[in-house]
């Protein structure tokens, strides 16, 4: 106060303006002395660090499995046939239900054989007349053979009974043709199953005209077995020759022997690939256009036609599939769900939680699927998975790499249905081998497969 009265005394002010000057003083003294004493407080405490994250993880799921390709598959009949007619006529019996399973012989139409059985016996008329000319010219030459040997008949007269008889000859085999083509005629009248099939719908019902090898009246294909196509491009297909004259160079990829295949159809959402086919024939050249080549295989596709049991075939020709061709020896390769898998550009990673429970990320190869599990490879040679480990399948977006994070085991219905159980595979001399699981992460070299066995 007495700084306040000195300065005052030193710095008379008249009025309202003095007034507000003292104040003026006053309260910069004031704020300052605030200041002054906000200095001298201690720092206040650092903000506590933010919380880990909270991930879900699930464990490498280990399997033998051989390493395979797949590929879409389309099924046909072994033999196809489309049934004409080999004669003009008019249908007059249709003797088979459509849809139905036929024998080989079996009569499927029948055409108007009045025409032709009336060709038949005109022809075998001919033949008789003829038959009655050869005897006579016999008789003739044999009695002018007679007559000319005694001086009492010309040469001349025996030469042409001989021309006649040779004549006869000839005109007796033509007739005799004729008869048999109108055999074969009143014959085809009758339209048989050339083969053991499934038969379709009839074109043509009874009444109508059937023109001779134009008109097709139905088709017919096999049942069992029937062939499935595929195609491999040719980095695998080089893949797959090389394997096989890796494990015995008299082995083939086309001989029957050499590998099985697997086939599941359009409803097999769980790639199980139920059934198996040997594979029967490869072809001679690849498809410069698409750089594939094809392959074949023969499945069973047994039926029973009988009326008590009625069993129809499971495959149809024209019927989509798909074909897993196993192309290398079995060995253990980790699982992941494909849930685990992220990227980041045109790189695959997936995010790995080690004992301590800090973060890794692991830049990884998609293998082949199992249900909805891939198998992953390291691309760094360097750093190698550990099958101990744990995988992140949720909350990837929070992991970084070195930092630690809260592990959290998936809950059901978070994490796919583990991987479902490796299927037989068939060894070249046809004895099936179930892989089973290595002891050891390294992998374990197995005798090399031919294909599968359920």
């Amino acid at each position: 106060m007495t700084t306040i009265a000195s300065i005052t005394r030193r710095h008379p002010v008249a009025g309202a303006r003095g007034g507000l000057a003292r104040l003026s003083v006053h309260a910069g003294i004031v704020w300052g002395g605030f200041f002054l004493a906000g200095c001298a407080r201690p720092p206040a405490p650092p903000p506590p660090p933010p919380p880990v994250p909270e991930v879900t993880v699930v464990p490498f799921e280990p399997r033998v499995t051989p390493e395979w390709i797949e590929v879409t598959g389309r099924i046909e009949a072994v033999s196809t046939v489309d049934i004409r007619s080999r004669i003009t006529g008019y249908l007059t019996e249709v003797a088979f239900r459509d849809g139905q399973f036929v024998k080989a012989g079996n009569k499927l139409y029948e055409i108007d054989a009045r025409p032709y059985q009336a060709k038949l016996l005109e022809g075998q008329g001919n033949v008789e007349k003829l038959l009655g000319e050869r005897r006579f010219n016999e008789v003739q030459v044999d009695r002018y053979t007679k007559l000319v040997a005694k001086g009492a008949a010309s040469q001349q007269e025996l030469d042409t009974h001989k021309a006649r008889l040779e004549e006869n000859t000839g005109a007796l085999a033509a007739a005799r043709a004729e008869v048999e083509s109108a055999r074969l005629n009143v014959e085809f009248c009758s339209i048989v199953s050339p083969i053991d099939g499934l038969i379709g719908r009839t074109q043509l019902q009874v009444g109508n005209l059937i023109n001779q090898d134009q008109t097709t009246l139905a088709t017919v294909v096999s049942v069992d077995p029937v062939f499935v196509y595929f195609n491999l491009d040719e980095p695998a297909f080089i893949r797959l020759g090389n394997n096989l004259r890796r494990d015995g160079a008299s082995r083939s990829p086309a001989s029957p022997d050499t590998m099985t295949v697997m086939v599941g159809l359009v409803d097999d959402v769980e790639r199980t690939f139920p059934y198996r086919c040997s594979v029967d024939f490869l072809n001679n050249q690849v498809d410069s256009q698409t750089a594939t080549i094809t392959m074949r295989g023969r499945l069973a596709n047994p039926y029973d036609p009988a009326a008590d049991t009625n069993v129809p075939p499971r495959f149809r020709p024209g019927m989509f599939g798909r074909v897993r061709v196993p192309i290398d020896e079995p060995k253990q390769r980790l699982y992941v769900p494909e849930a685990a898998v992220g990227n980041i550009q045109d790189h695959k990673i997936i995010w790995m939680v080690d004992a301590a429970s800090n973060a890794s990320a692991r830049e990884v190869a998609v293998g082949q699927k199992l249900g909805g599990w891939v198998a992953v490879t390291p691309t760094d040679a360097t750093k190698p998975l550990d099958p101990a480990g744990r995988i992140v399948i949720r909350g990837l977006q929070r992991c970084r790499d070195g930092k630690p994070v809260a592990a959290v085991a998936a809950r059901d219905g978070e994490a796919p249905p583990p991987p479902p159980a490796v299927p037989l595979f068939e060894a070249p001399g046809g004895v099936a081998v179930e892989p089973t699981p290595a002891p050891s992460p390294e992998p374990e070299s197995l005798p090399s497969p031919s294909g599968a066995e359920p």
